[in-house]
């Protein structure tokens, strides 16, 4: 209990450093997303791995209020509902890629959700194979402690951890874009080989962020914490009043 009342301070200060953090890399674009004006950014590396550092809670906070900041800004505009559930895909890949390391086995119910959803739209139905990409993270998550004996190297594990984060991102991506969007049949098929390398690029990114950022925010966090020690030491003791019977 003490411990988490010491890291609590630490916490809060990495996410709202890493929610403008987040901001930062969402205005960096990378590739375009087929049938849509919208492009994937730099964000889709780092937002996933800030539920794993700095704890699921703070993450998804995190990413909450880096969106309320580039709304209140204006770096982000609301067009319409869509606008308001961009976030939702690196949230929920952020949930999955911090769950992934415990192995909770309910992670396979979120890729499944989708893949219903998807085939219960009439385009999504006409191109019912584009949801198999989502086998992905379920075969990923099922078979965690297999795939961990095999790959033995951590970067092995993690990259496969990430390869799930990145194709739930995906999967939710995917229902909502389908939704509001009704993005036609041709583009999800012309979609599906770019789909393939993109995925392997960004579980390559999200494995380097997280190696990269995991040991310098330990050792930031360890000195938050002794430097919290040493103010509670420094400060006076309440001296004991002799209670006279």
């Amino acid at each position: 209990m003490k411990k988490d009342k010491q890291l609590l301070i630490p916490k809060i200060f990495f996410m709202i450093l890493f929610a403008c953090l987040f901001i930062i890399l969402s205005k960096a674009k990378l590739t375009p997303i087929f049938g849509t004006d919208t492009n994937f950014s730099a964000s889709v590396f780092f937002g996933p791995v800030i539920a794993r550092l700095i704890g699921v809670p703070f993450g998804i906070g995190a990413i909450f209020i880096a969106h309320i900041i580039g709304w209140a800004l204006k770096l982000y505009t609301i067009k319409s509902a869509l606008s308001l559930l961009v976030f939702m895909p690196i949230l929920w890949g952020g949930i999955y890629f911090a769950r992934m390391f415990k192995g909770d086995k309910r992670l396979v119910l979120l890729p499944i959700v989708c893949m219903a959803a998807f085939l219960l739209h009439p385009i999504g139905r006409s191109v019912w194979y584009y949801s198999l990409f989502w086998l992905i993270p379920i075969f990923i998550t099922k078979f965690k402690n297999p795939i961990d004996k095999l790959l033995k190297k951590e970067v092995l594990k993690i990259y496969s951890y990430s390869l799930g984060t990145a194709f739930i991102d995906h999967s939710v991506g995917s229902v909502i874009y389908l939704y509001f969007m009704d993005i036609p049949a041709k583009f999800w098929i012309m979609a599906m080989p770019f789909t393939i390398v993109e995925r392997l690029i960004i579980a390559g990114g999200i494995t380097f962020t997280y190696l990269a950022m995991r040991k310098p925010l330990e050792i930031m966090q360890k000195a938050f914490i002794a430097k919290a020690i040493a103010i509670t030491k420094k400060q006076p003791q309440k001296e004991e009043v002799p209670v006279h019977v």
